[in-house]
């Protein structure tokens, strides 16, 4: 080793000394560094945001502040061609995905709303009859990960630490709150709408709150945020929405005469005989989110010992409004604005509680939007809508023409037709040959992409394109007979329906394309360019803590950026 660093500072370059000082350092290290996983962070945090497109990091960049988005931009690592894999891209899914490191054909969470063929009935993503509310009472009380088919990186956390790890989930909606802690979880807090407003659970987790959770909902905090008004927070000509406030493409809230801002907040929370289900719909939402995360790190004490917590925030605000506004409304912009706000507010308290340098932070999206597709349609875009009851009904039309009259499609969920079993077991018929028939009729239809039956999907690997992002969600006791995508910035609709607002889905990038910040303790901040998955995450956050991949994770850890 000397003789050959000898040989390289005799030639006297600038390289050798850059290796000599290379070598040095490398042997420093090694005599005094020790494995990442032997000083983890303290507490790691996730936090997703409800249908949130990468671009407005962008876009509102310059109206953001320096604590929230431009902090972890700044401090952390940008990846910013984040993608899933997969459709449908729906909330349960995406939450689902991130935190087991997997696809719904693994984990088993295809979409929010699923459909039992057994029973002819729904089944919700995280229905459990078996279990009621814990400070509330309803069927909103009866939720639960029962559905949920593998591990999170909360349950190896859990299991790493031989359950001394505190797990917590909080999110206005239960599937938000409930997915991402997986099944050995601590405690998922979800809202319960009525007069009063409050976070509760179920029998799952325990059978009384805990009194810091008793002494949250006595602050009666959801009550005082619905008399205040929705206002701009910055003055109207700061925004960088290309379209007016009052605009043919946005729904109004529930209750109000326009979709335009200031919004009456307290008038129409009277109107509706003071139901708290108004406050999903507006930024307060989001600030009423932030009050309970941080409650639970002071309930909980998280961060507060040298056992590894988690916390895991979802913030569904956007979502809500992004479906009645849009990608381009002033109130989406508002609302990203305002949580920005909420944001720094969380890093704040880490700061001061947890400390600096001893959590590790992850933003991302459970999945984004398509723009509008009527504002679209007159940008002379390729855009515009799929009448899906005429869809079923040319679809019933042909089966009937070649396999005898009768119903042939029991039910459309979403991109997704299930056929009914008994009459083809009546007839006689192949349900593979159905399938295909099916799928041909709809492939007929203009504005179909692509159409895949159940029978292919089961016993073909496809390795790119829409099939391959199909078969990622694709769970053959849990979805479709013939799943299907609709050609790029199409949604569906009836024929009376207005066509207002925005939804989500599909395997294109305006339903793919995430937002993926990390920041804190074992990430190196940097911006990444390159496509990485919303499945490597989980695996990412393994090597920080130092535990095993959950059981299905399929991703890779992001070498970018890892310190």
């Amino acid at each position: 080793m000397i003789h050959t660093t000898q040989r390289i500072i005799g030639r006297g370059t600038r390289m050798g000394h850059r290796i000599l000082g290379w070598m040095m350092a490398c042997m420093a290290v090694s005599a005094t560094a020790q494995p990442t996983w032997q000083a983890p962070p303290k507490l790691v945090v996730g936090i997703v945001v409800d249908q949130m497109r990468v671009d407005y990091i962008y876009r509102y960049w310059d109206n953001f502040g320096e604590g929230g988005f431009r902090r972890m931009v700044r401090e952390g690592a940008f990846m910013r061609n984040t993608h899933y894999d997969y459709a449908p891209t729906h909330t349960a899914p995406g939450h689902a995905s991130v935190y087991t490191g997997t696809t719904p054909m693994h984990h088993g969470i295809v979409a929010n709303d699923m459909f039992v063929r057994g029973t002819g009935g729904g089944l919700y993503c995280v229905q459990d009859d078996a279990v009621t509310g814990v400070g509330a009472a309803g069927y909103k009380g009866q939720r639960s990960p029962l559905n949920l088919l593998s591990g999170t990186i909360a349950d190896e956390l859990e299991r790493s630490t031989e359950g001394r790890s505190k797990t917590i989930g909080v999110s206005m909606k239960d599937r938000s709150a409930i997915l991402p802690i997986g099944r050995t979880g601590d405690a998922a807090y979800w809202f319960f709408e009525g007069t009063d407003g409050y976070f509760a659970t179920s029998t799952w987790y325990m059978s009384e709150l805990p009194q810091w959770v008793k002494d949250f909902n006595a602050k009666g905090l959801a009550k005082k945020y619905l008399q205040e008004p929705w206002q701009l927070l910055l003055p109207r000509e700061r925004y960088r929405t290309p379209l007016p406030d009052d605009n043919p493409y946005e729904e109004p809230l529930t209750g109000s005469s326009g979709a335009t801002l200031p919004l009456d907040v307290k008038a129409i929370h009277e109107a509706s005989d003071h139901s708290t289900v108004l406050l999903r719909f507006i930024p307060a939402s989001n600030t009423y989110t932030t009050d309970m995360a941080l409650a639970a790190l002071d309930g909980e004490a998280l961060g507060r010992d040298d056992v590894t917590d988690l916390l895991a925030i979802s913030y569904s605000a956007p979502d809500e409004v992004g479906h009645a506004m849009g990608p381009r409304s002033l109130e989406i912009e508002d609302l990203y604005l305002r949580l920005d706000r909420e944001l720094e507010r969380v890093l704040n308290a880490l700061d001061a509680k947890v400390g600096k340098g001893n959590y590790t932070l992850f933003l991302t999206a459970d999945h984004a939007a398509v723009d509008v597709p009527s504002y679209l349609r007159d940008q002379q875009a390729s855009a515009g809508y799929v009448d899906v009851q005429d869809l079923v009904d040319r679809v019933n039309s042909a089966l009937s023409a070649r396999f005898g009259a009768g119903k042939w499609v029991r039910r459309r969920l979403k991109e997704q037709l299930f056929l009914n079993d008994s009459l083809i077991t009546v007839r006689g018929l192949d349900p593979a040959l159905v399938q295909r028939a099916t799928a041909d009729e709809l492939l007929k239809h203009p504005l179909i992409a692509d159409a895949v039956t159940a029978a292919d999907l089961a016993r073909t690997t496809y390795t790119t394109g829409l099939r391959r992002s199909i078969q990622r969600g694709f769970m053959p006791l849990r979805s479709g007979d013939v799943c299907y995508v609709m050609r790029p910035s199409h949604l569906a609709a009836y024929s009376n329906a207005r066509q207002r607002g925005t939804d989500h889905g599909s395997p294109w990038n305006y339903d793919t394309h995430v937002p993926l910040l990390m920041m804190g303790k074992g990430i190196r901040p940097g911006e990444v360019v390159r496509r990485v998955s919303i499945t490597d995450i989980a695996p990412t956050i393994a090597m920080i803590v130092g535990c095993a991949l959950p059981d299905a994770a399929i991703g890779d850890p992001i070498p970018e950026a890892l310190r």
